[in-house]
């Protein structure tokens, strides 16, 4: 489920302990009230009213730029990002990582990296938001930072989630649990917040008696912790969790109270969740006019707030079928539109969809049903001839780039297998063959050019070649000769040159690697191309191409499929 509260609260108590804590370092004016530490403190205890924080961010700023206080203007940069608009908070955030990021500091750029996550989550980009929070789990845990430690783990575990990862996402938030907990009363929010998502992830892997008591434990603890604005919402995951049940009655009930609640917050993205599931219960139960509407309404809701998860697009889905058996071609068509809308919005952000999802309308059925109801049209409506030709050149045009990747995709898993399945090309030497075989053209004594051959032969069998910044300078110092020998050498019986010789032998032995080793097969591409040796991502991927005919990050992902059956 997708609740999108706000993550700018998310742990701001942990943030605001460690500032206190900071500036009491640093020295304070003689008037309480002019102080950064006050200033600060009087930031955070006002950041619902975003009219007093500015003010109180601007003084912190303005105090530390008349004092040419560097560590402090940095975080008067800080306190101005949290409360602006994500453009501007980037370019604040931004500009704090590039003077800081060298720096061994556990505020900075450690904050900034936060707070980059937390506006690219609310503006809807989760692939960044993921990334950036893992970048601050990173650094909390070089500095020992508990806090942020568990905030970003509980920020991952969420976008986990959603992003069809359940079993670990699951892990993530349970983990999460104690340390929450212990911290209630002082971060109710925090606390609550986590008691939903983990109710939610225990929907998510059909755990769902736990996820119910979780809604009743959250239900309690709202009232108890003085926040009944959160019961709500568990009001709506025990309505989810009473339709996954198929008890749809009492599903009803509780997602129409959970719908009149969540309209007062203005709380869409929850809204649309709410208003899916009842549309389904009212179906369970025969009421299938009643279903239609809040299905309409899932829409209605979309068509303001461009962020939908997964489940909710099976709304149009019904919404399609349902004009299709009425014979209404124009709403049929409308929702066919909008259905793709949706699954651009859903591809970008949960890449998972190609194959977690089952989707009864893929997009070349999207396409072939448009198109026969716009030659229906065209019958009827001769006038609008040039509207419908143009729309049957974007299909051909679609069907063209299918077709295209169809093939491409075709191609590169022919290339993977072939991969997969053969042996370490570059594992064995053939010692005396590359001797033997024709005439010694190259110029050099055969005595050195067997010595040269057993060298290189020593070089590949202890992986020498995963070093950084070979060159065939340094290589023939270490074996006694000289480079133009080693070059030839290389070149005569290896049938390459040199840059190639030694970018083969790396990418031969990620290629072993990555198919025998789990723990290596989880590095990030960056990560991978420093342990084979090589200085930079792209030249390494263009290498793994180059020999292989495939990307490095396609033939991970076919791996994975591979092991997974």
């Amino acid at each position: 489920m997708n609740y999108k509260r706000s993550f700018f609260k998310i742990f701001l108590f942990f943030l605001y302990i460690n500032h206190i804590i900071a500036f009491q370092e640093y020295p304070t004016s003689h008037n309480l009230e002019d102080s950064y530490q006050y200033l600060s403190k009087a930031f955070y205890e006002n950041e619902r009213d975003t009219i007093k924080a500015q003010e109180y961010a601007h003084k912190y700023l303005l105090k530390a730029r008349k004092n040419n206080d560097t560590t402090n203007i940095i975080h008067g940069f800080y306190l101005i990002s949290l409360i602006s608009e994500s453009a501007i908070s980037h370019k604040y955030s931004d500009t704090i990582i590039s003077f800081t990021k060298n720096r061994n500091s556990p505020q900075y750029p450690i904050y900034s990296y936060r707070q980059k996550a937390v506006v690219y989550f609310n503006d809807g980009d989760f692939k960044k938001a993921f990334d950036y929070f893992l970048k601050v789990n990173e650094e909390a845990k070089k500095y020992d930072n508990i806090g942020l430690q568990y905030s970003s783990k509980k920020s991952i575990g969420i976008l986990k989630g959603w992003m069809g990862e359940n079993e670990t996402a699951l892990k993530n938030l349970r983990d999460c649990y104690p340390f929450f907990s212990k911290y209630k009363k002082d971060a109710p929010e925090q606390y609550l917040e986590l008691l939903f998502a983990l109710s939610e992830s225990y929907n998510f892997n059909k755990i769902l008696d736990s996820a119910s008591v979780v809604n009743s434990l959250g239900y309690k603890e709202s009232l108890e912790l003085e926040r009944p604005d959160f019961q709500h919402y568990f009001i709506l995951n025990e309505g989810i969790n009473q339709f996954s049940k198929e008890k749809y009655i009492v599903a009803k009930d509780s997602l129409v109270k959970a719908i009149d609640l969540l309209k007062k917050t203005h709380d869409l993205a929850n809204l649309g969740q709410a208003h899916y599931y009842l549309g389904k219960s009212y179906a369970a139960i025969g009421m299938l006019e009643s279903a239609i509407e809040e299905h309409k309404l899932v829409d209605v809701i979309f068509q303001k707030s461009p962020q939908i998860i997964p489940e909710s697009r099976k709304s149009y889905e019904i919404l399609i079928n349902h004009y299709k058996e009425i014979n209404d071609t124009d709403n049929q068509l409308k929702y066919i539109e909008r259905l793709l809308k949706v699954d651009s919005v859903l591809n970008s952000n949960y890449k998972y969809l190609i194959k977690n999802v089952i989707q009864n309308y893929d997009t070349p059925k999207l396409i072939a049903e448009k198109q026969q109801i716009i030659n229906s049209l065209e019958k009827e409506n001769q006038s609008s001839l040039f509207w419908m030709l143009s729309i049957i050149t974007l299909c051909l045009i679609s069907i063209l780039f299918l077709g295209y990747n169809y093939v491409k995709n075709k191609k590169y898993k022919k290339r993977f297998n072939e991969l997969y399945n053969a042996a370490n090309p570059d594992k064995n030497l053939n010692k005396e063959g590359l001797i033997i075989e024709g005439k010694n053209t190259i110029g050099i004594d055969e005595t050195l050019i067997k010595a040269i051959l057993v060298r290189l032969e020593e070089f590949e069998s202890k992986s020498e070649f995963l070093k950084r910044n070979i060159t065939t300078n340094s290589l023939a110092k270490s074996f006694d000769t000289n480079s133009k020998y080693l070059s030839k050498v290389i070149n005569r019986y290896k049938k390459k040159n040199f840059n190639s010789y030694l970018n083969d032998l790396r990418i031969a032995y990620a290629v072993e690697k990555l198919k025998t080793d789990r723990k290596f097969k989880k590095y990030s591409i960056r990560a991978i191309a420093q342990e084979t040796g090589f200085n930079s991502t792209e030249v390494f991927s263009k290498a793994f191409y180059k020999k292989n005919g495939i990307h490095p990050s396609y033939f991970i992902k076919q791996l994975e499929k591979h092991e997974q059956g």
